[in-house]
């Protein structure tokens, strides 16, 4: 089992029960975070990393859903 930090675990529970694509700015926003680039772009590294862990889906360039194949979603 791997634990993680707890931004992306807020991360991950806000894509879990939307069910809807985001933009990073979106995530930065509802998260309560700033919505500056070093933000927004703090926010598209996370996110492409959980791309990269298979437990987000990039559906189009920027627009992130949820994937959870490793999560058995």
């Amino acid at each position: 089992m791997t634990v993680m930090w707890p931004d992306y675990q807020r991360i991950i529970a806000l894509f879990a029960t939307s069910g809807s694509a985001w933009r990073c700015k979106d995530v930065c926003v509802e998260l309560k975070l700033g919505t500056e680039a070093r933000h927004v772009e703090g926010m598209r590294s996370k996110l492409k990393r959980l791309v990269e862990r298979g437990i987000l889906a990039e559906t189009a360039p920027g627009l992130f859903r949820v994937d959870g194949r490793e999560l058995g979603w």
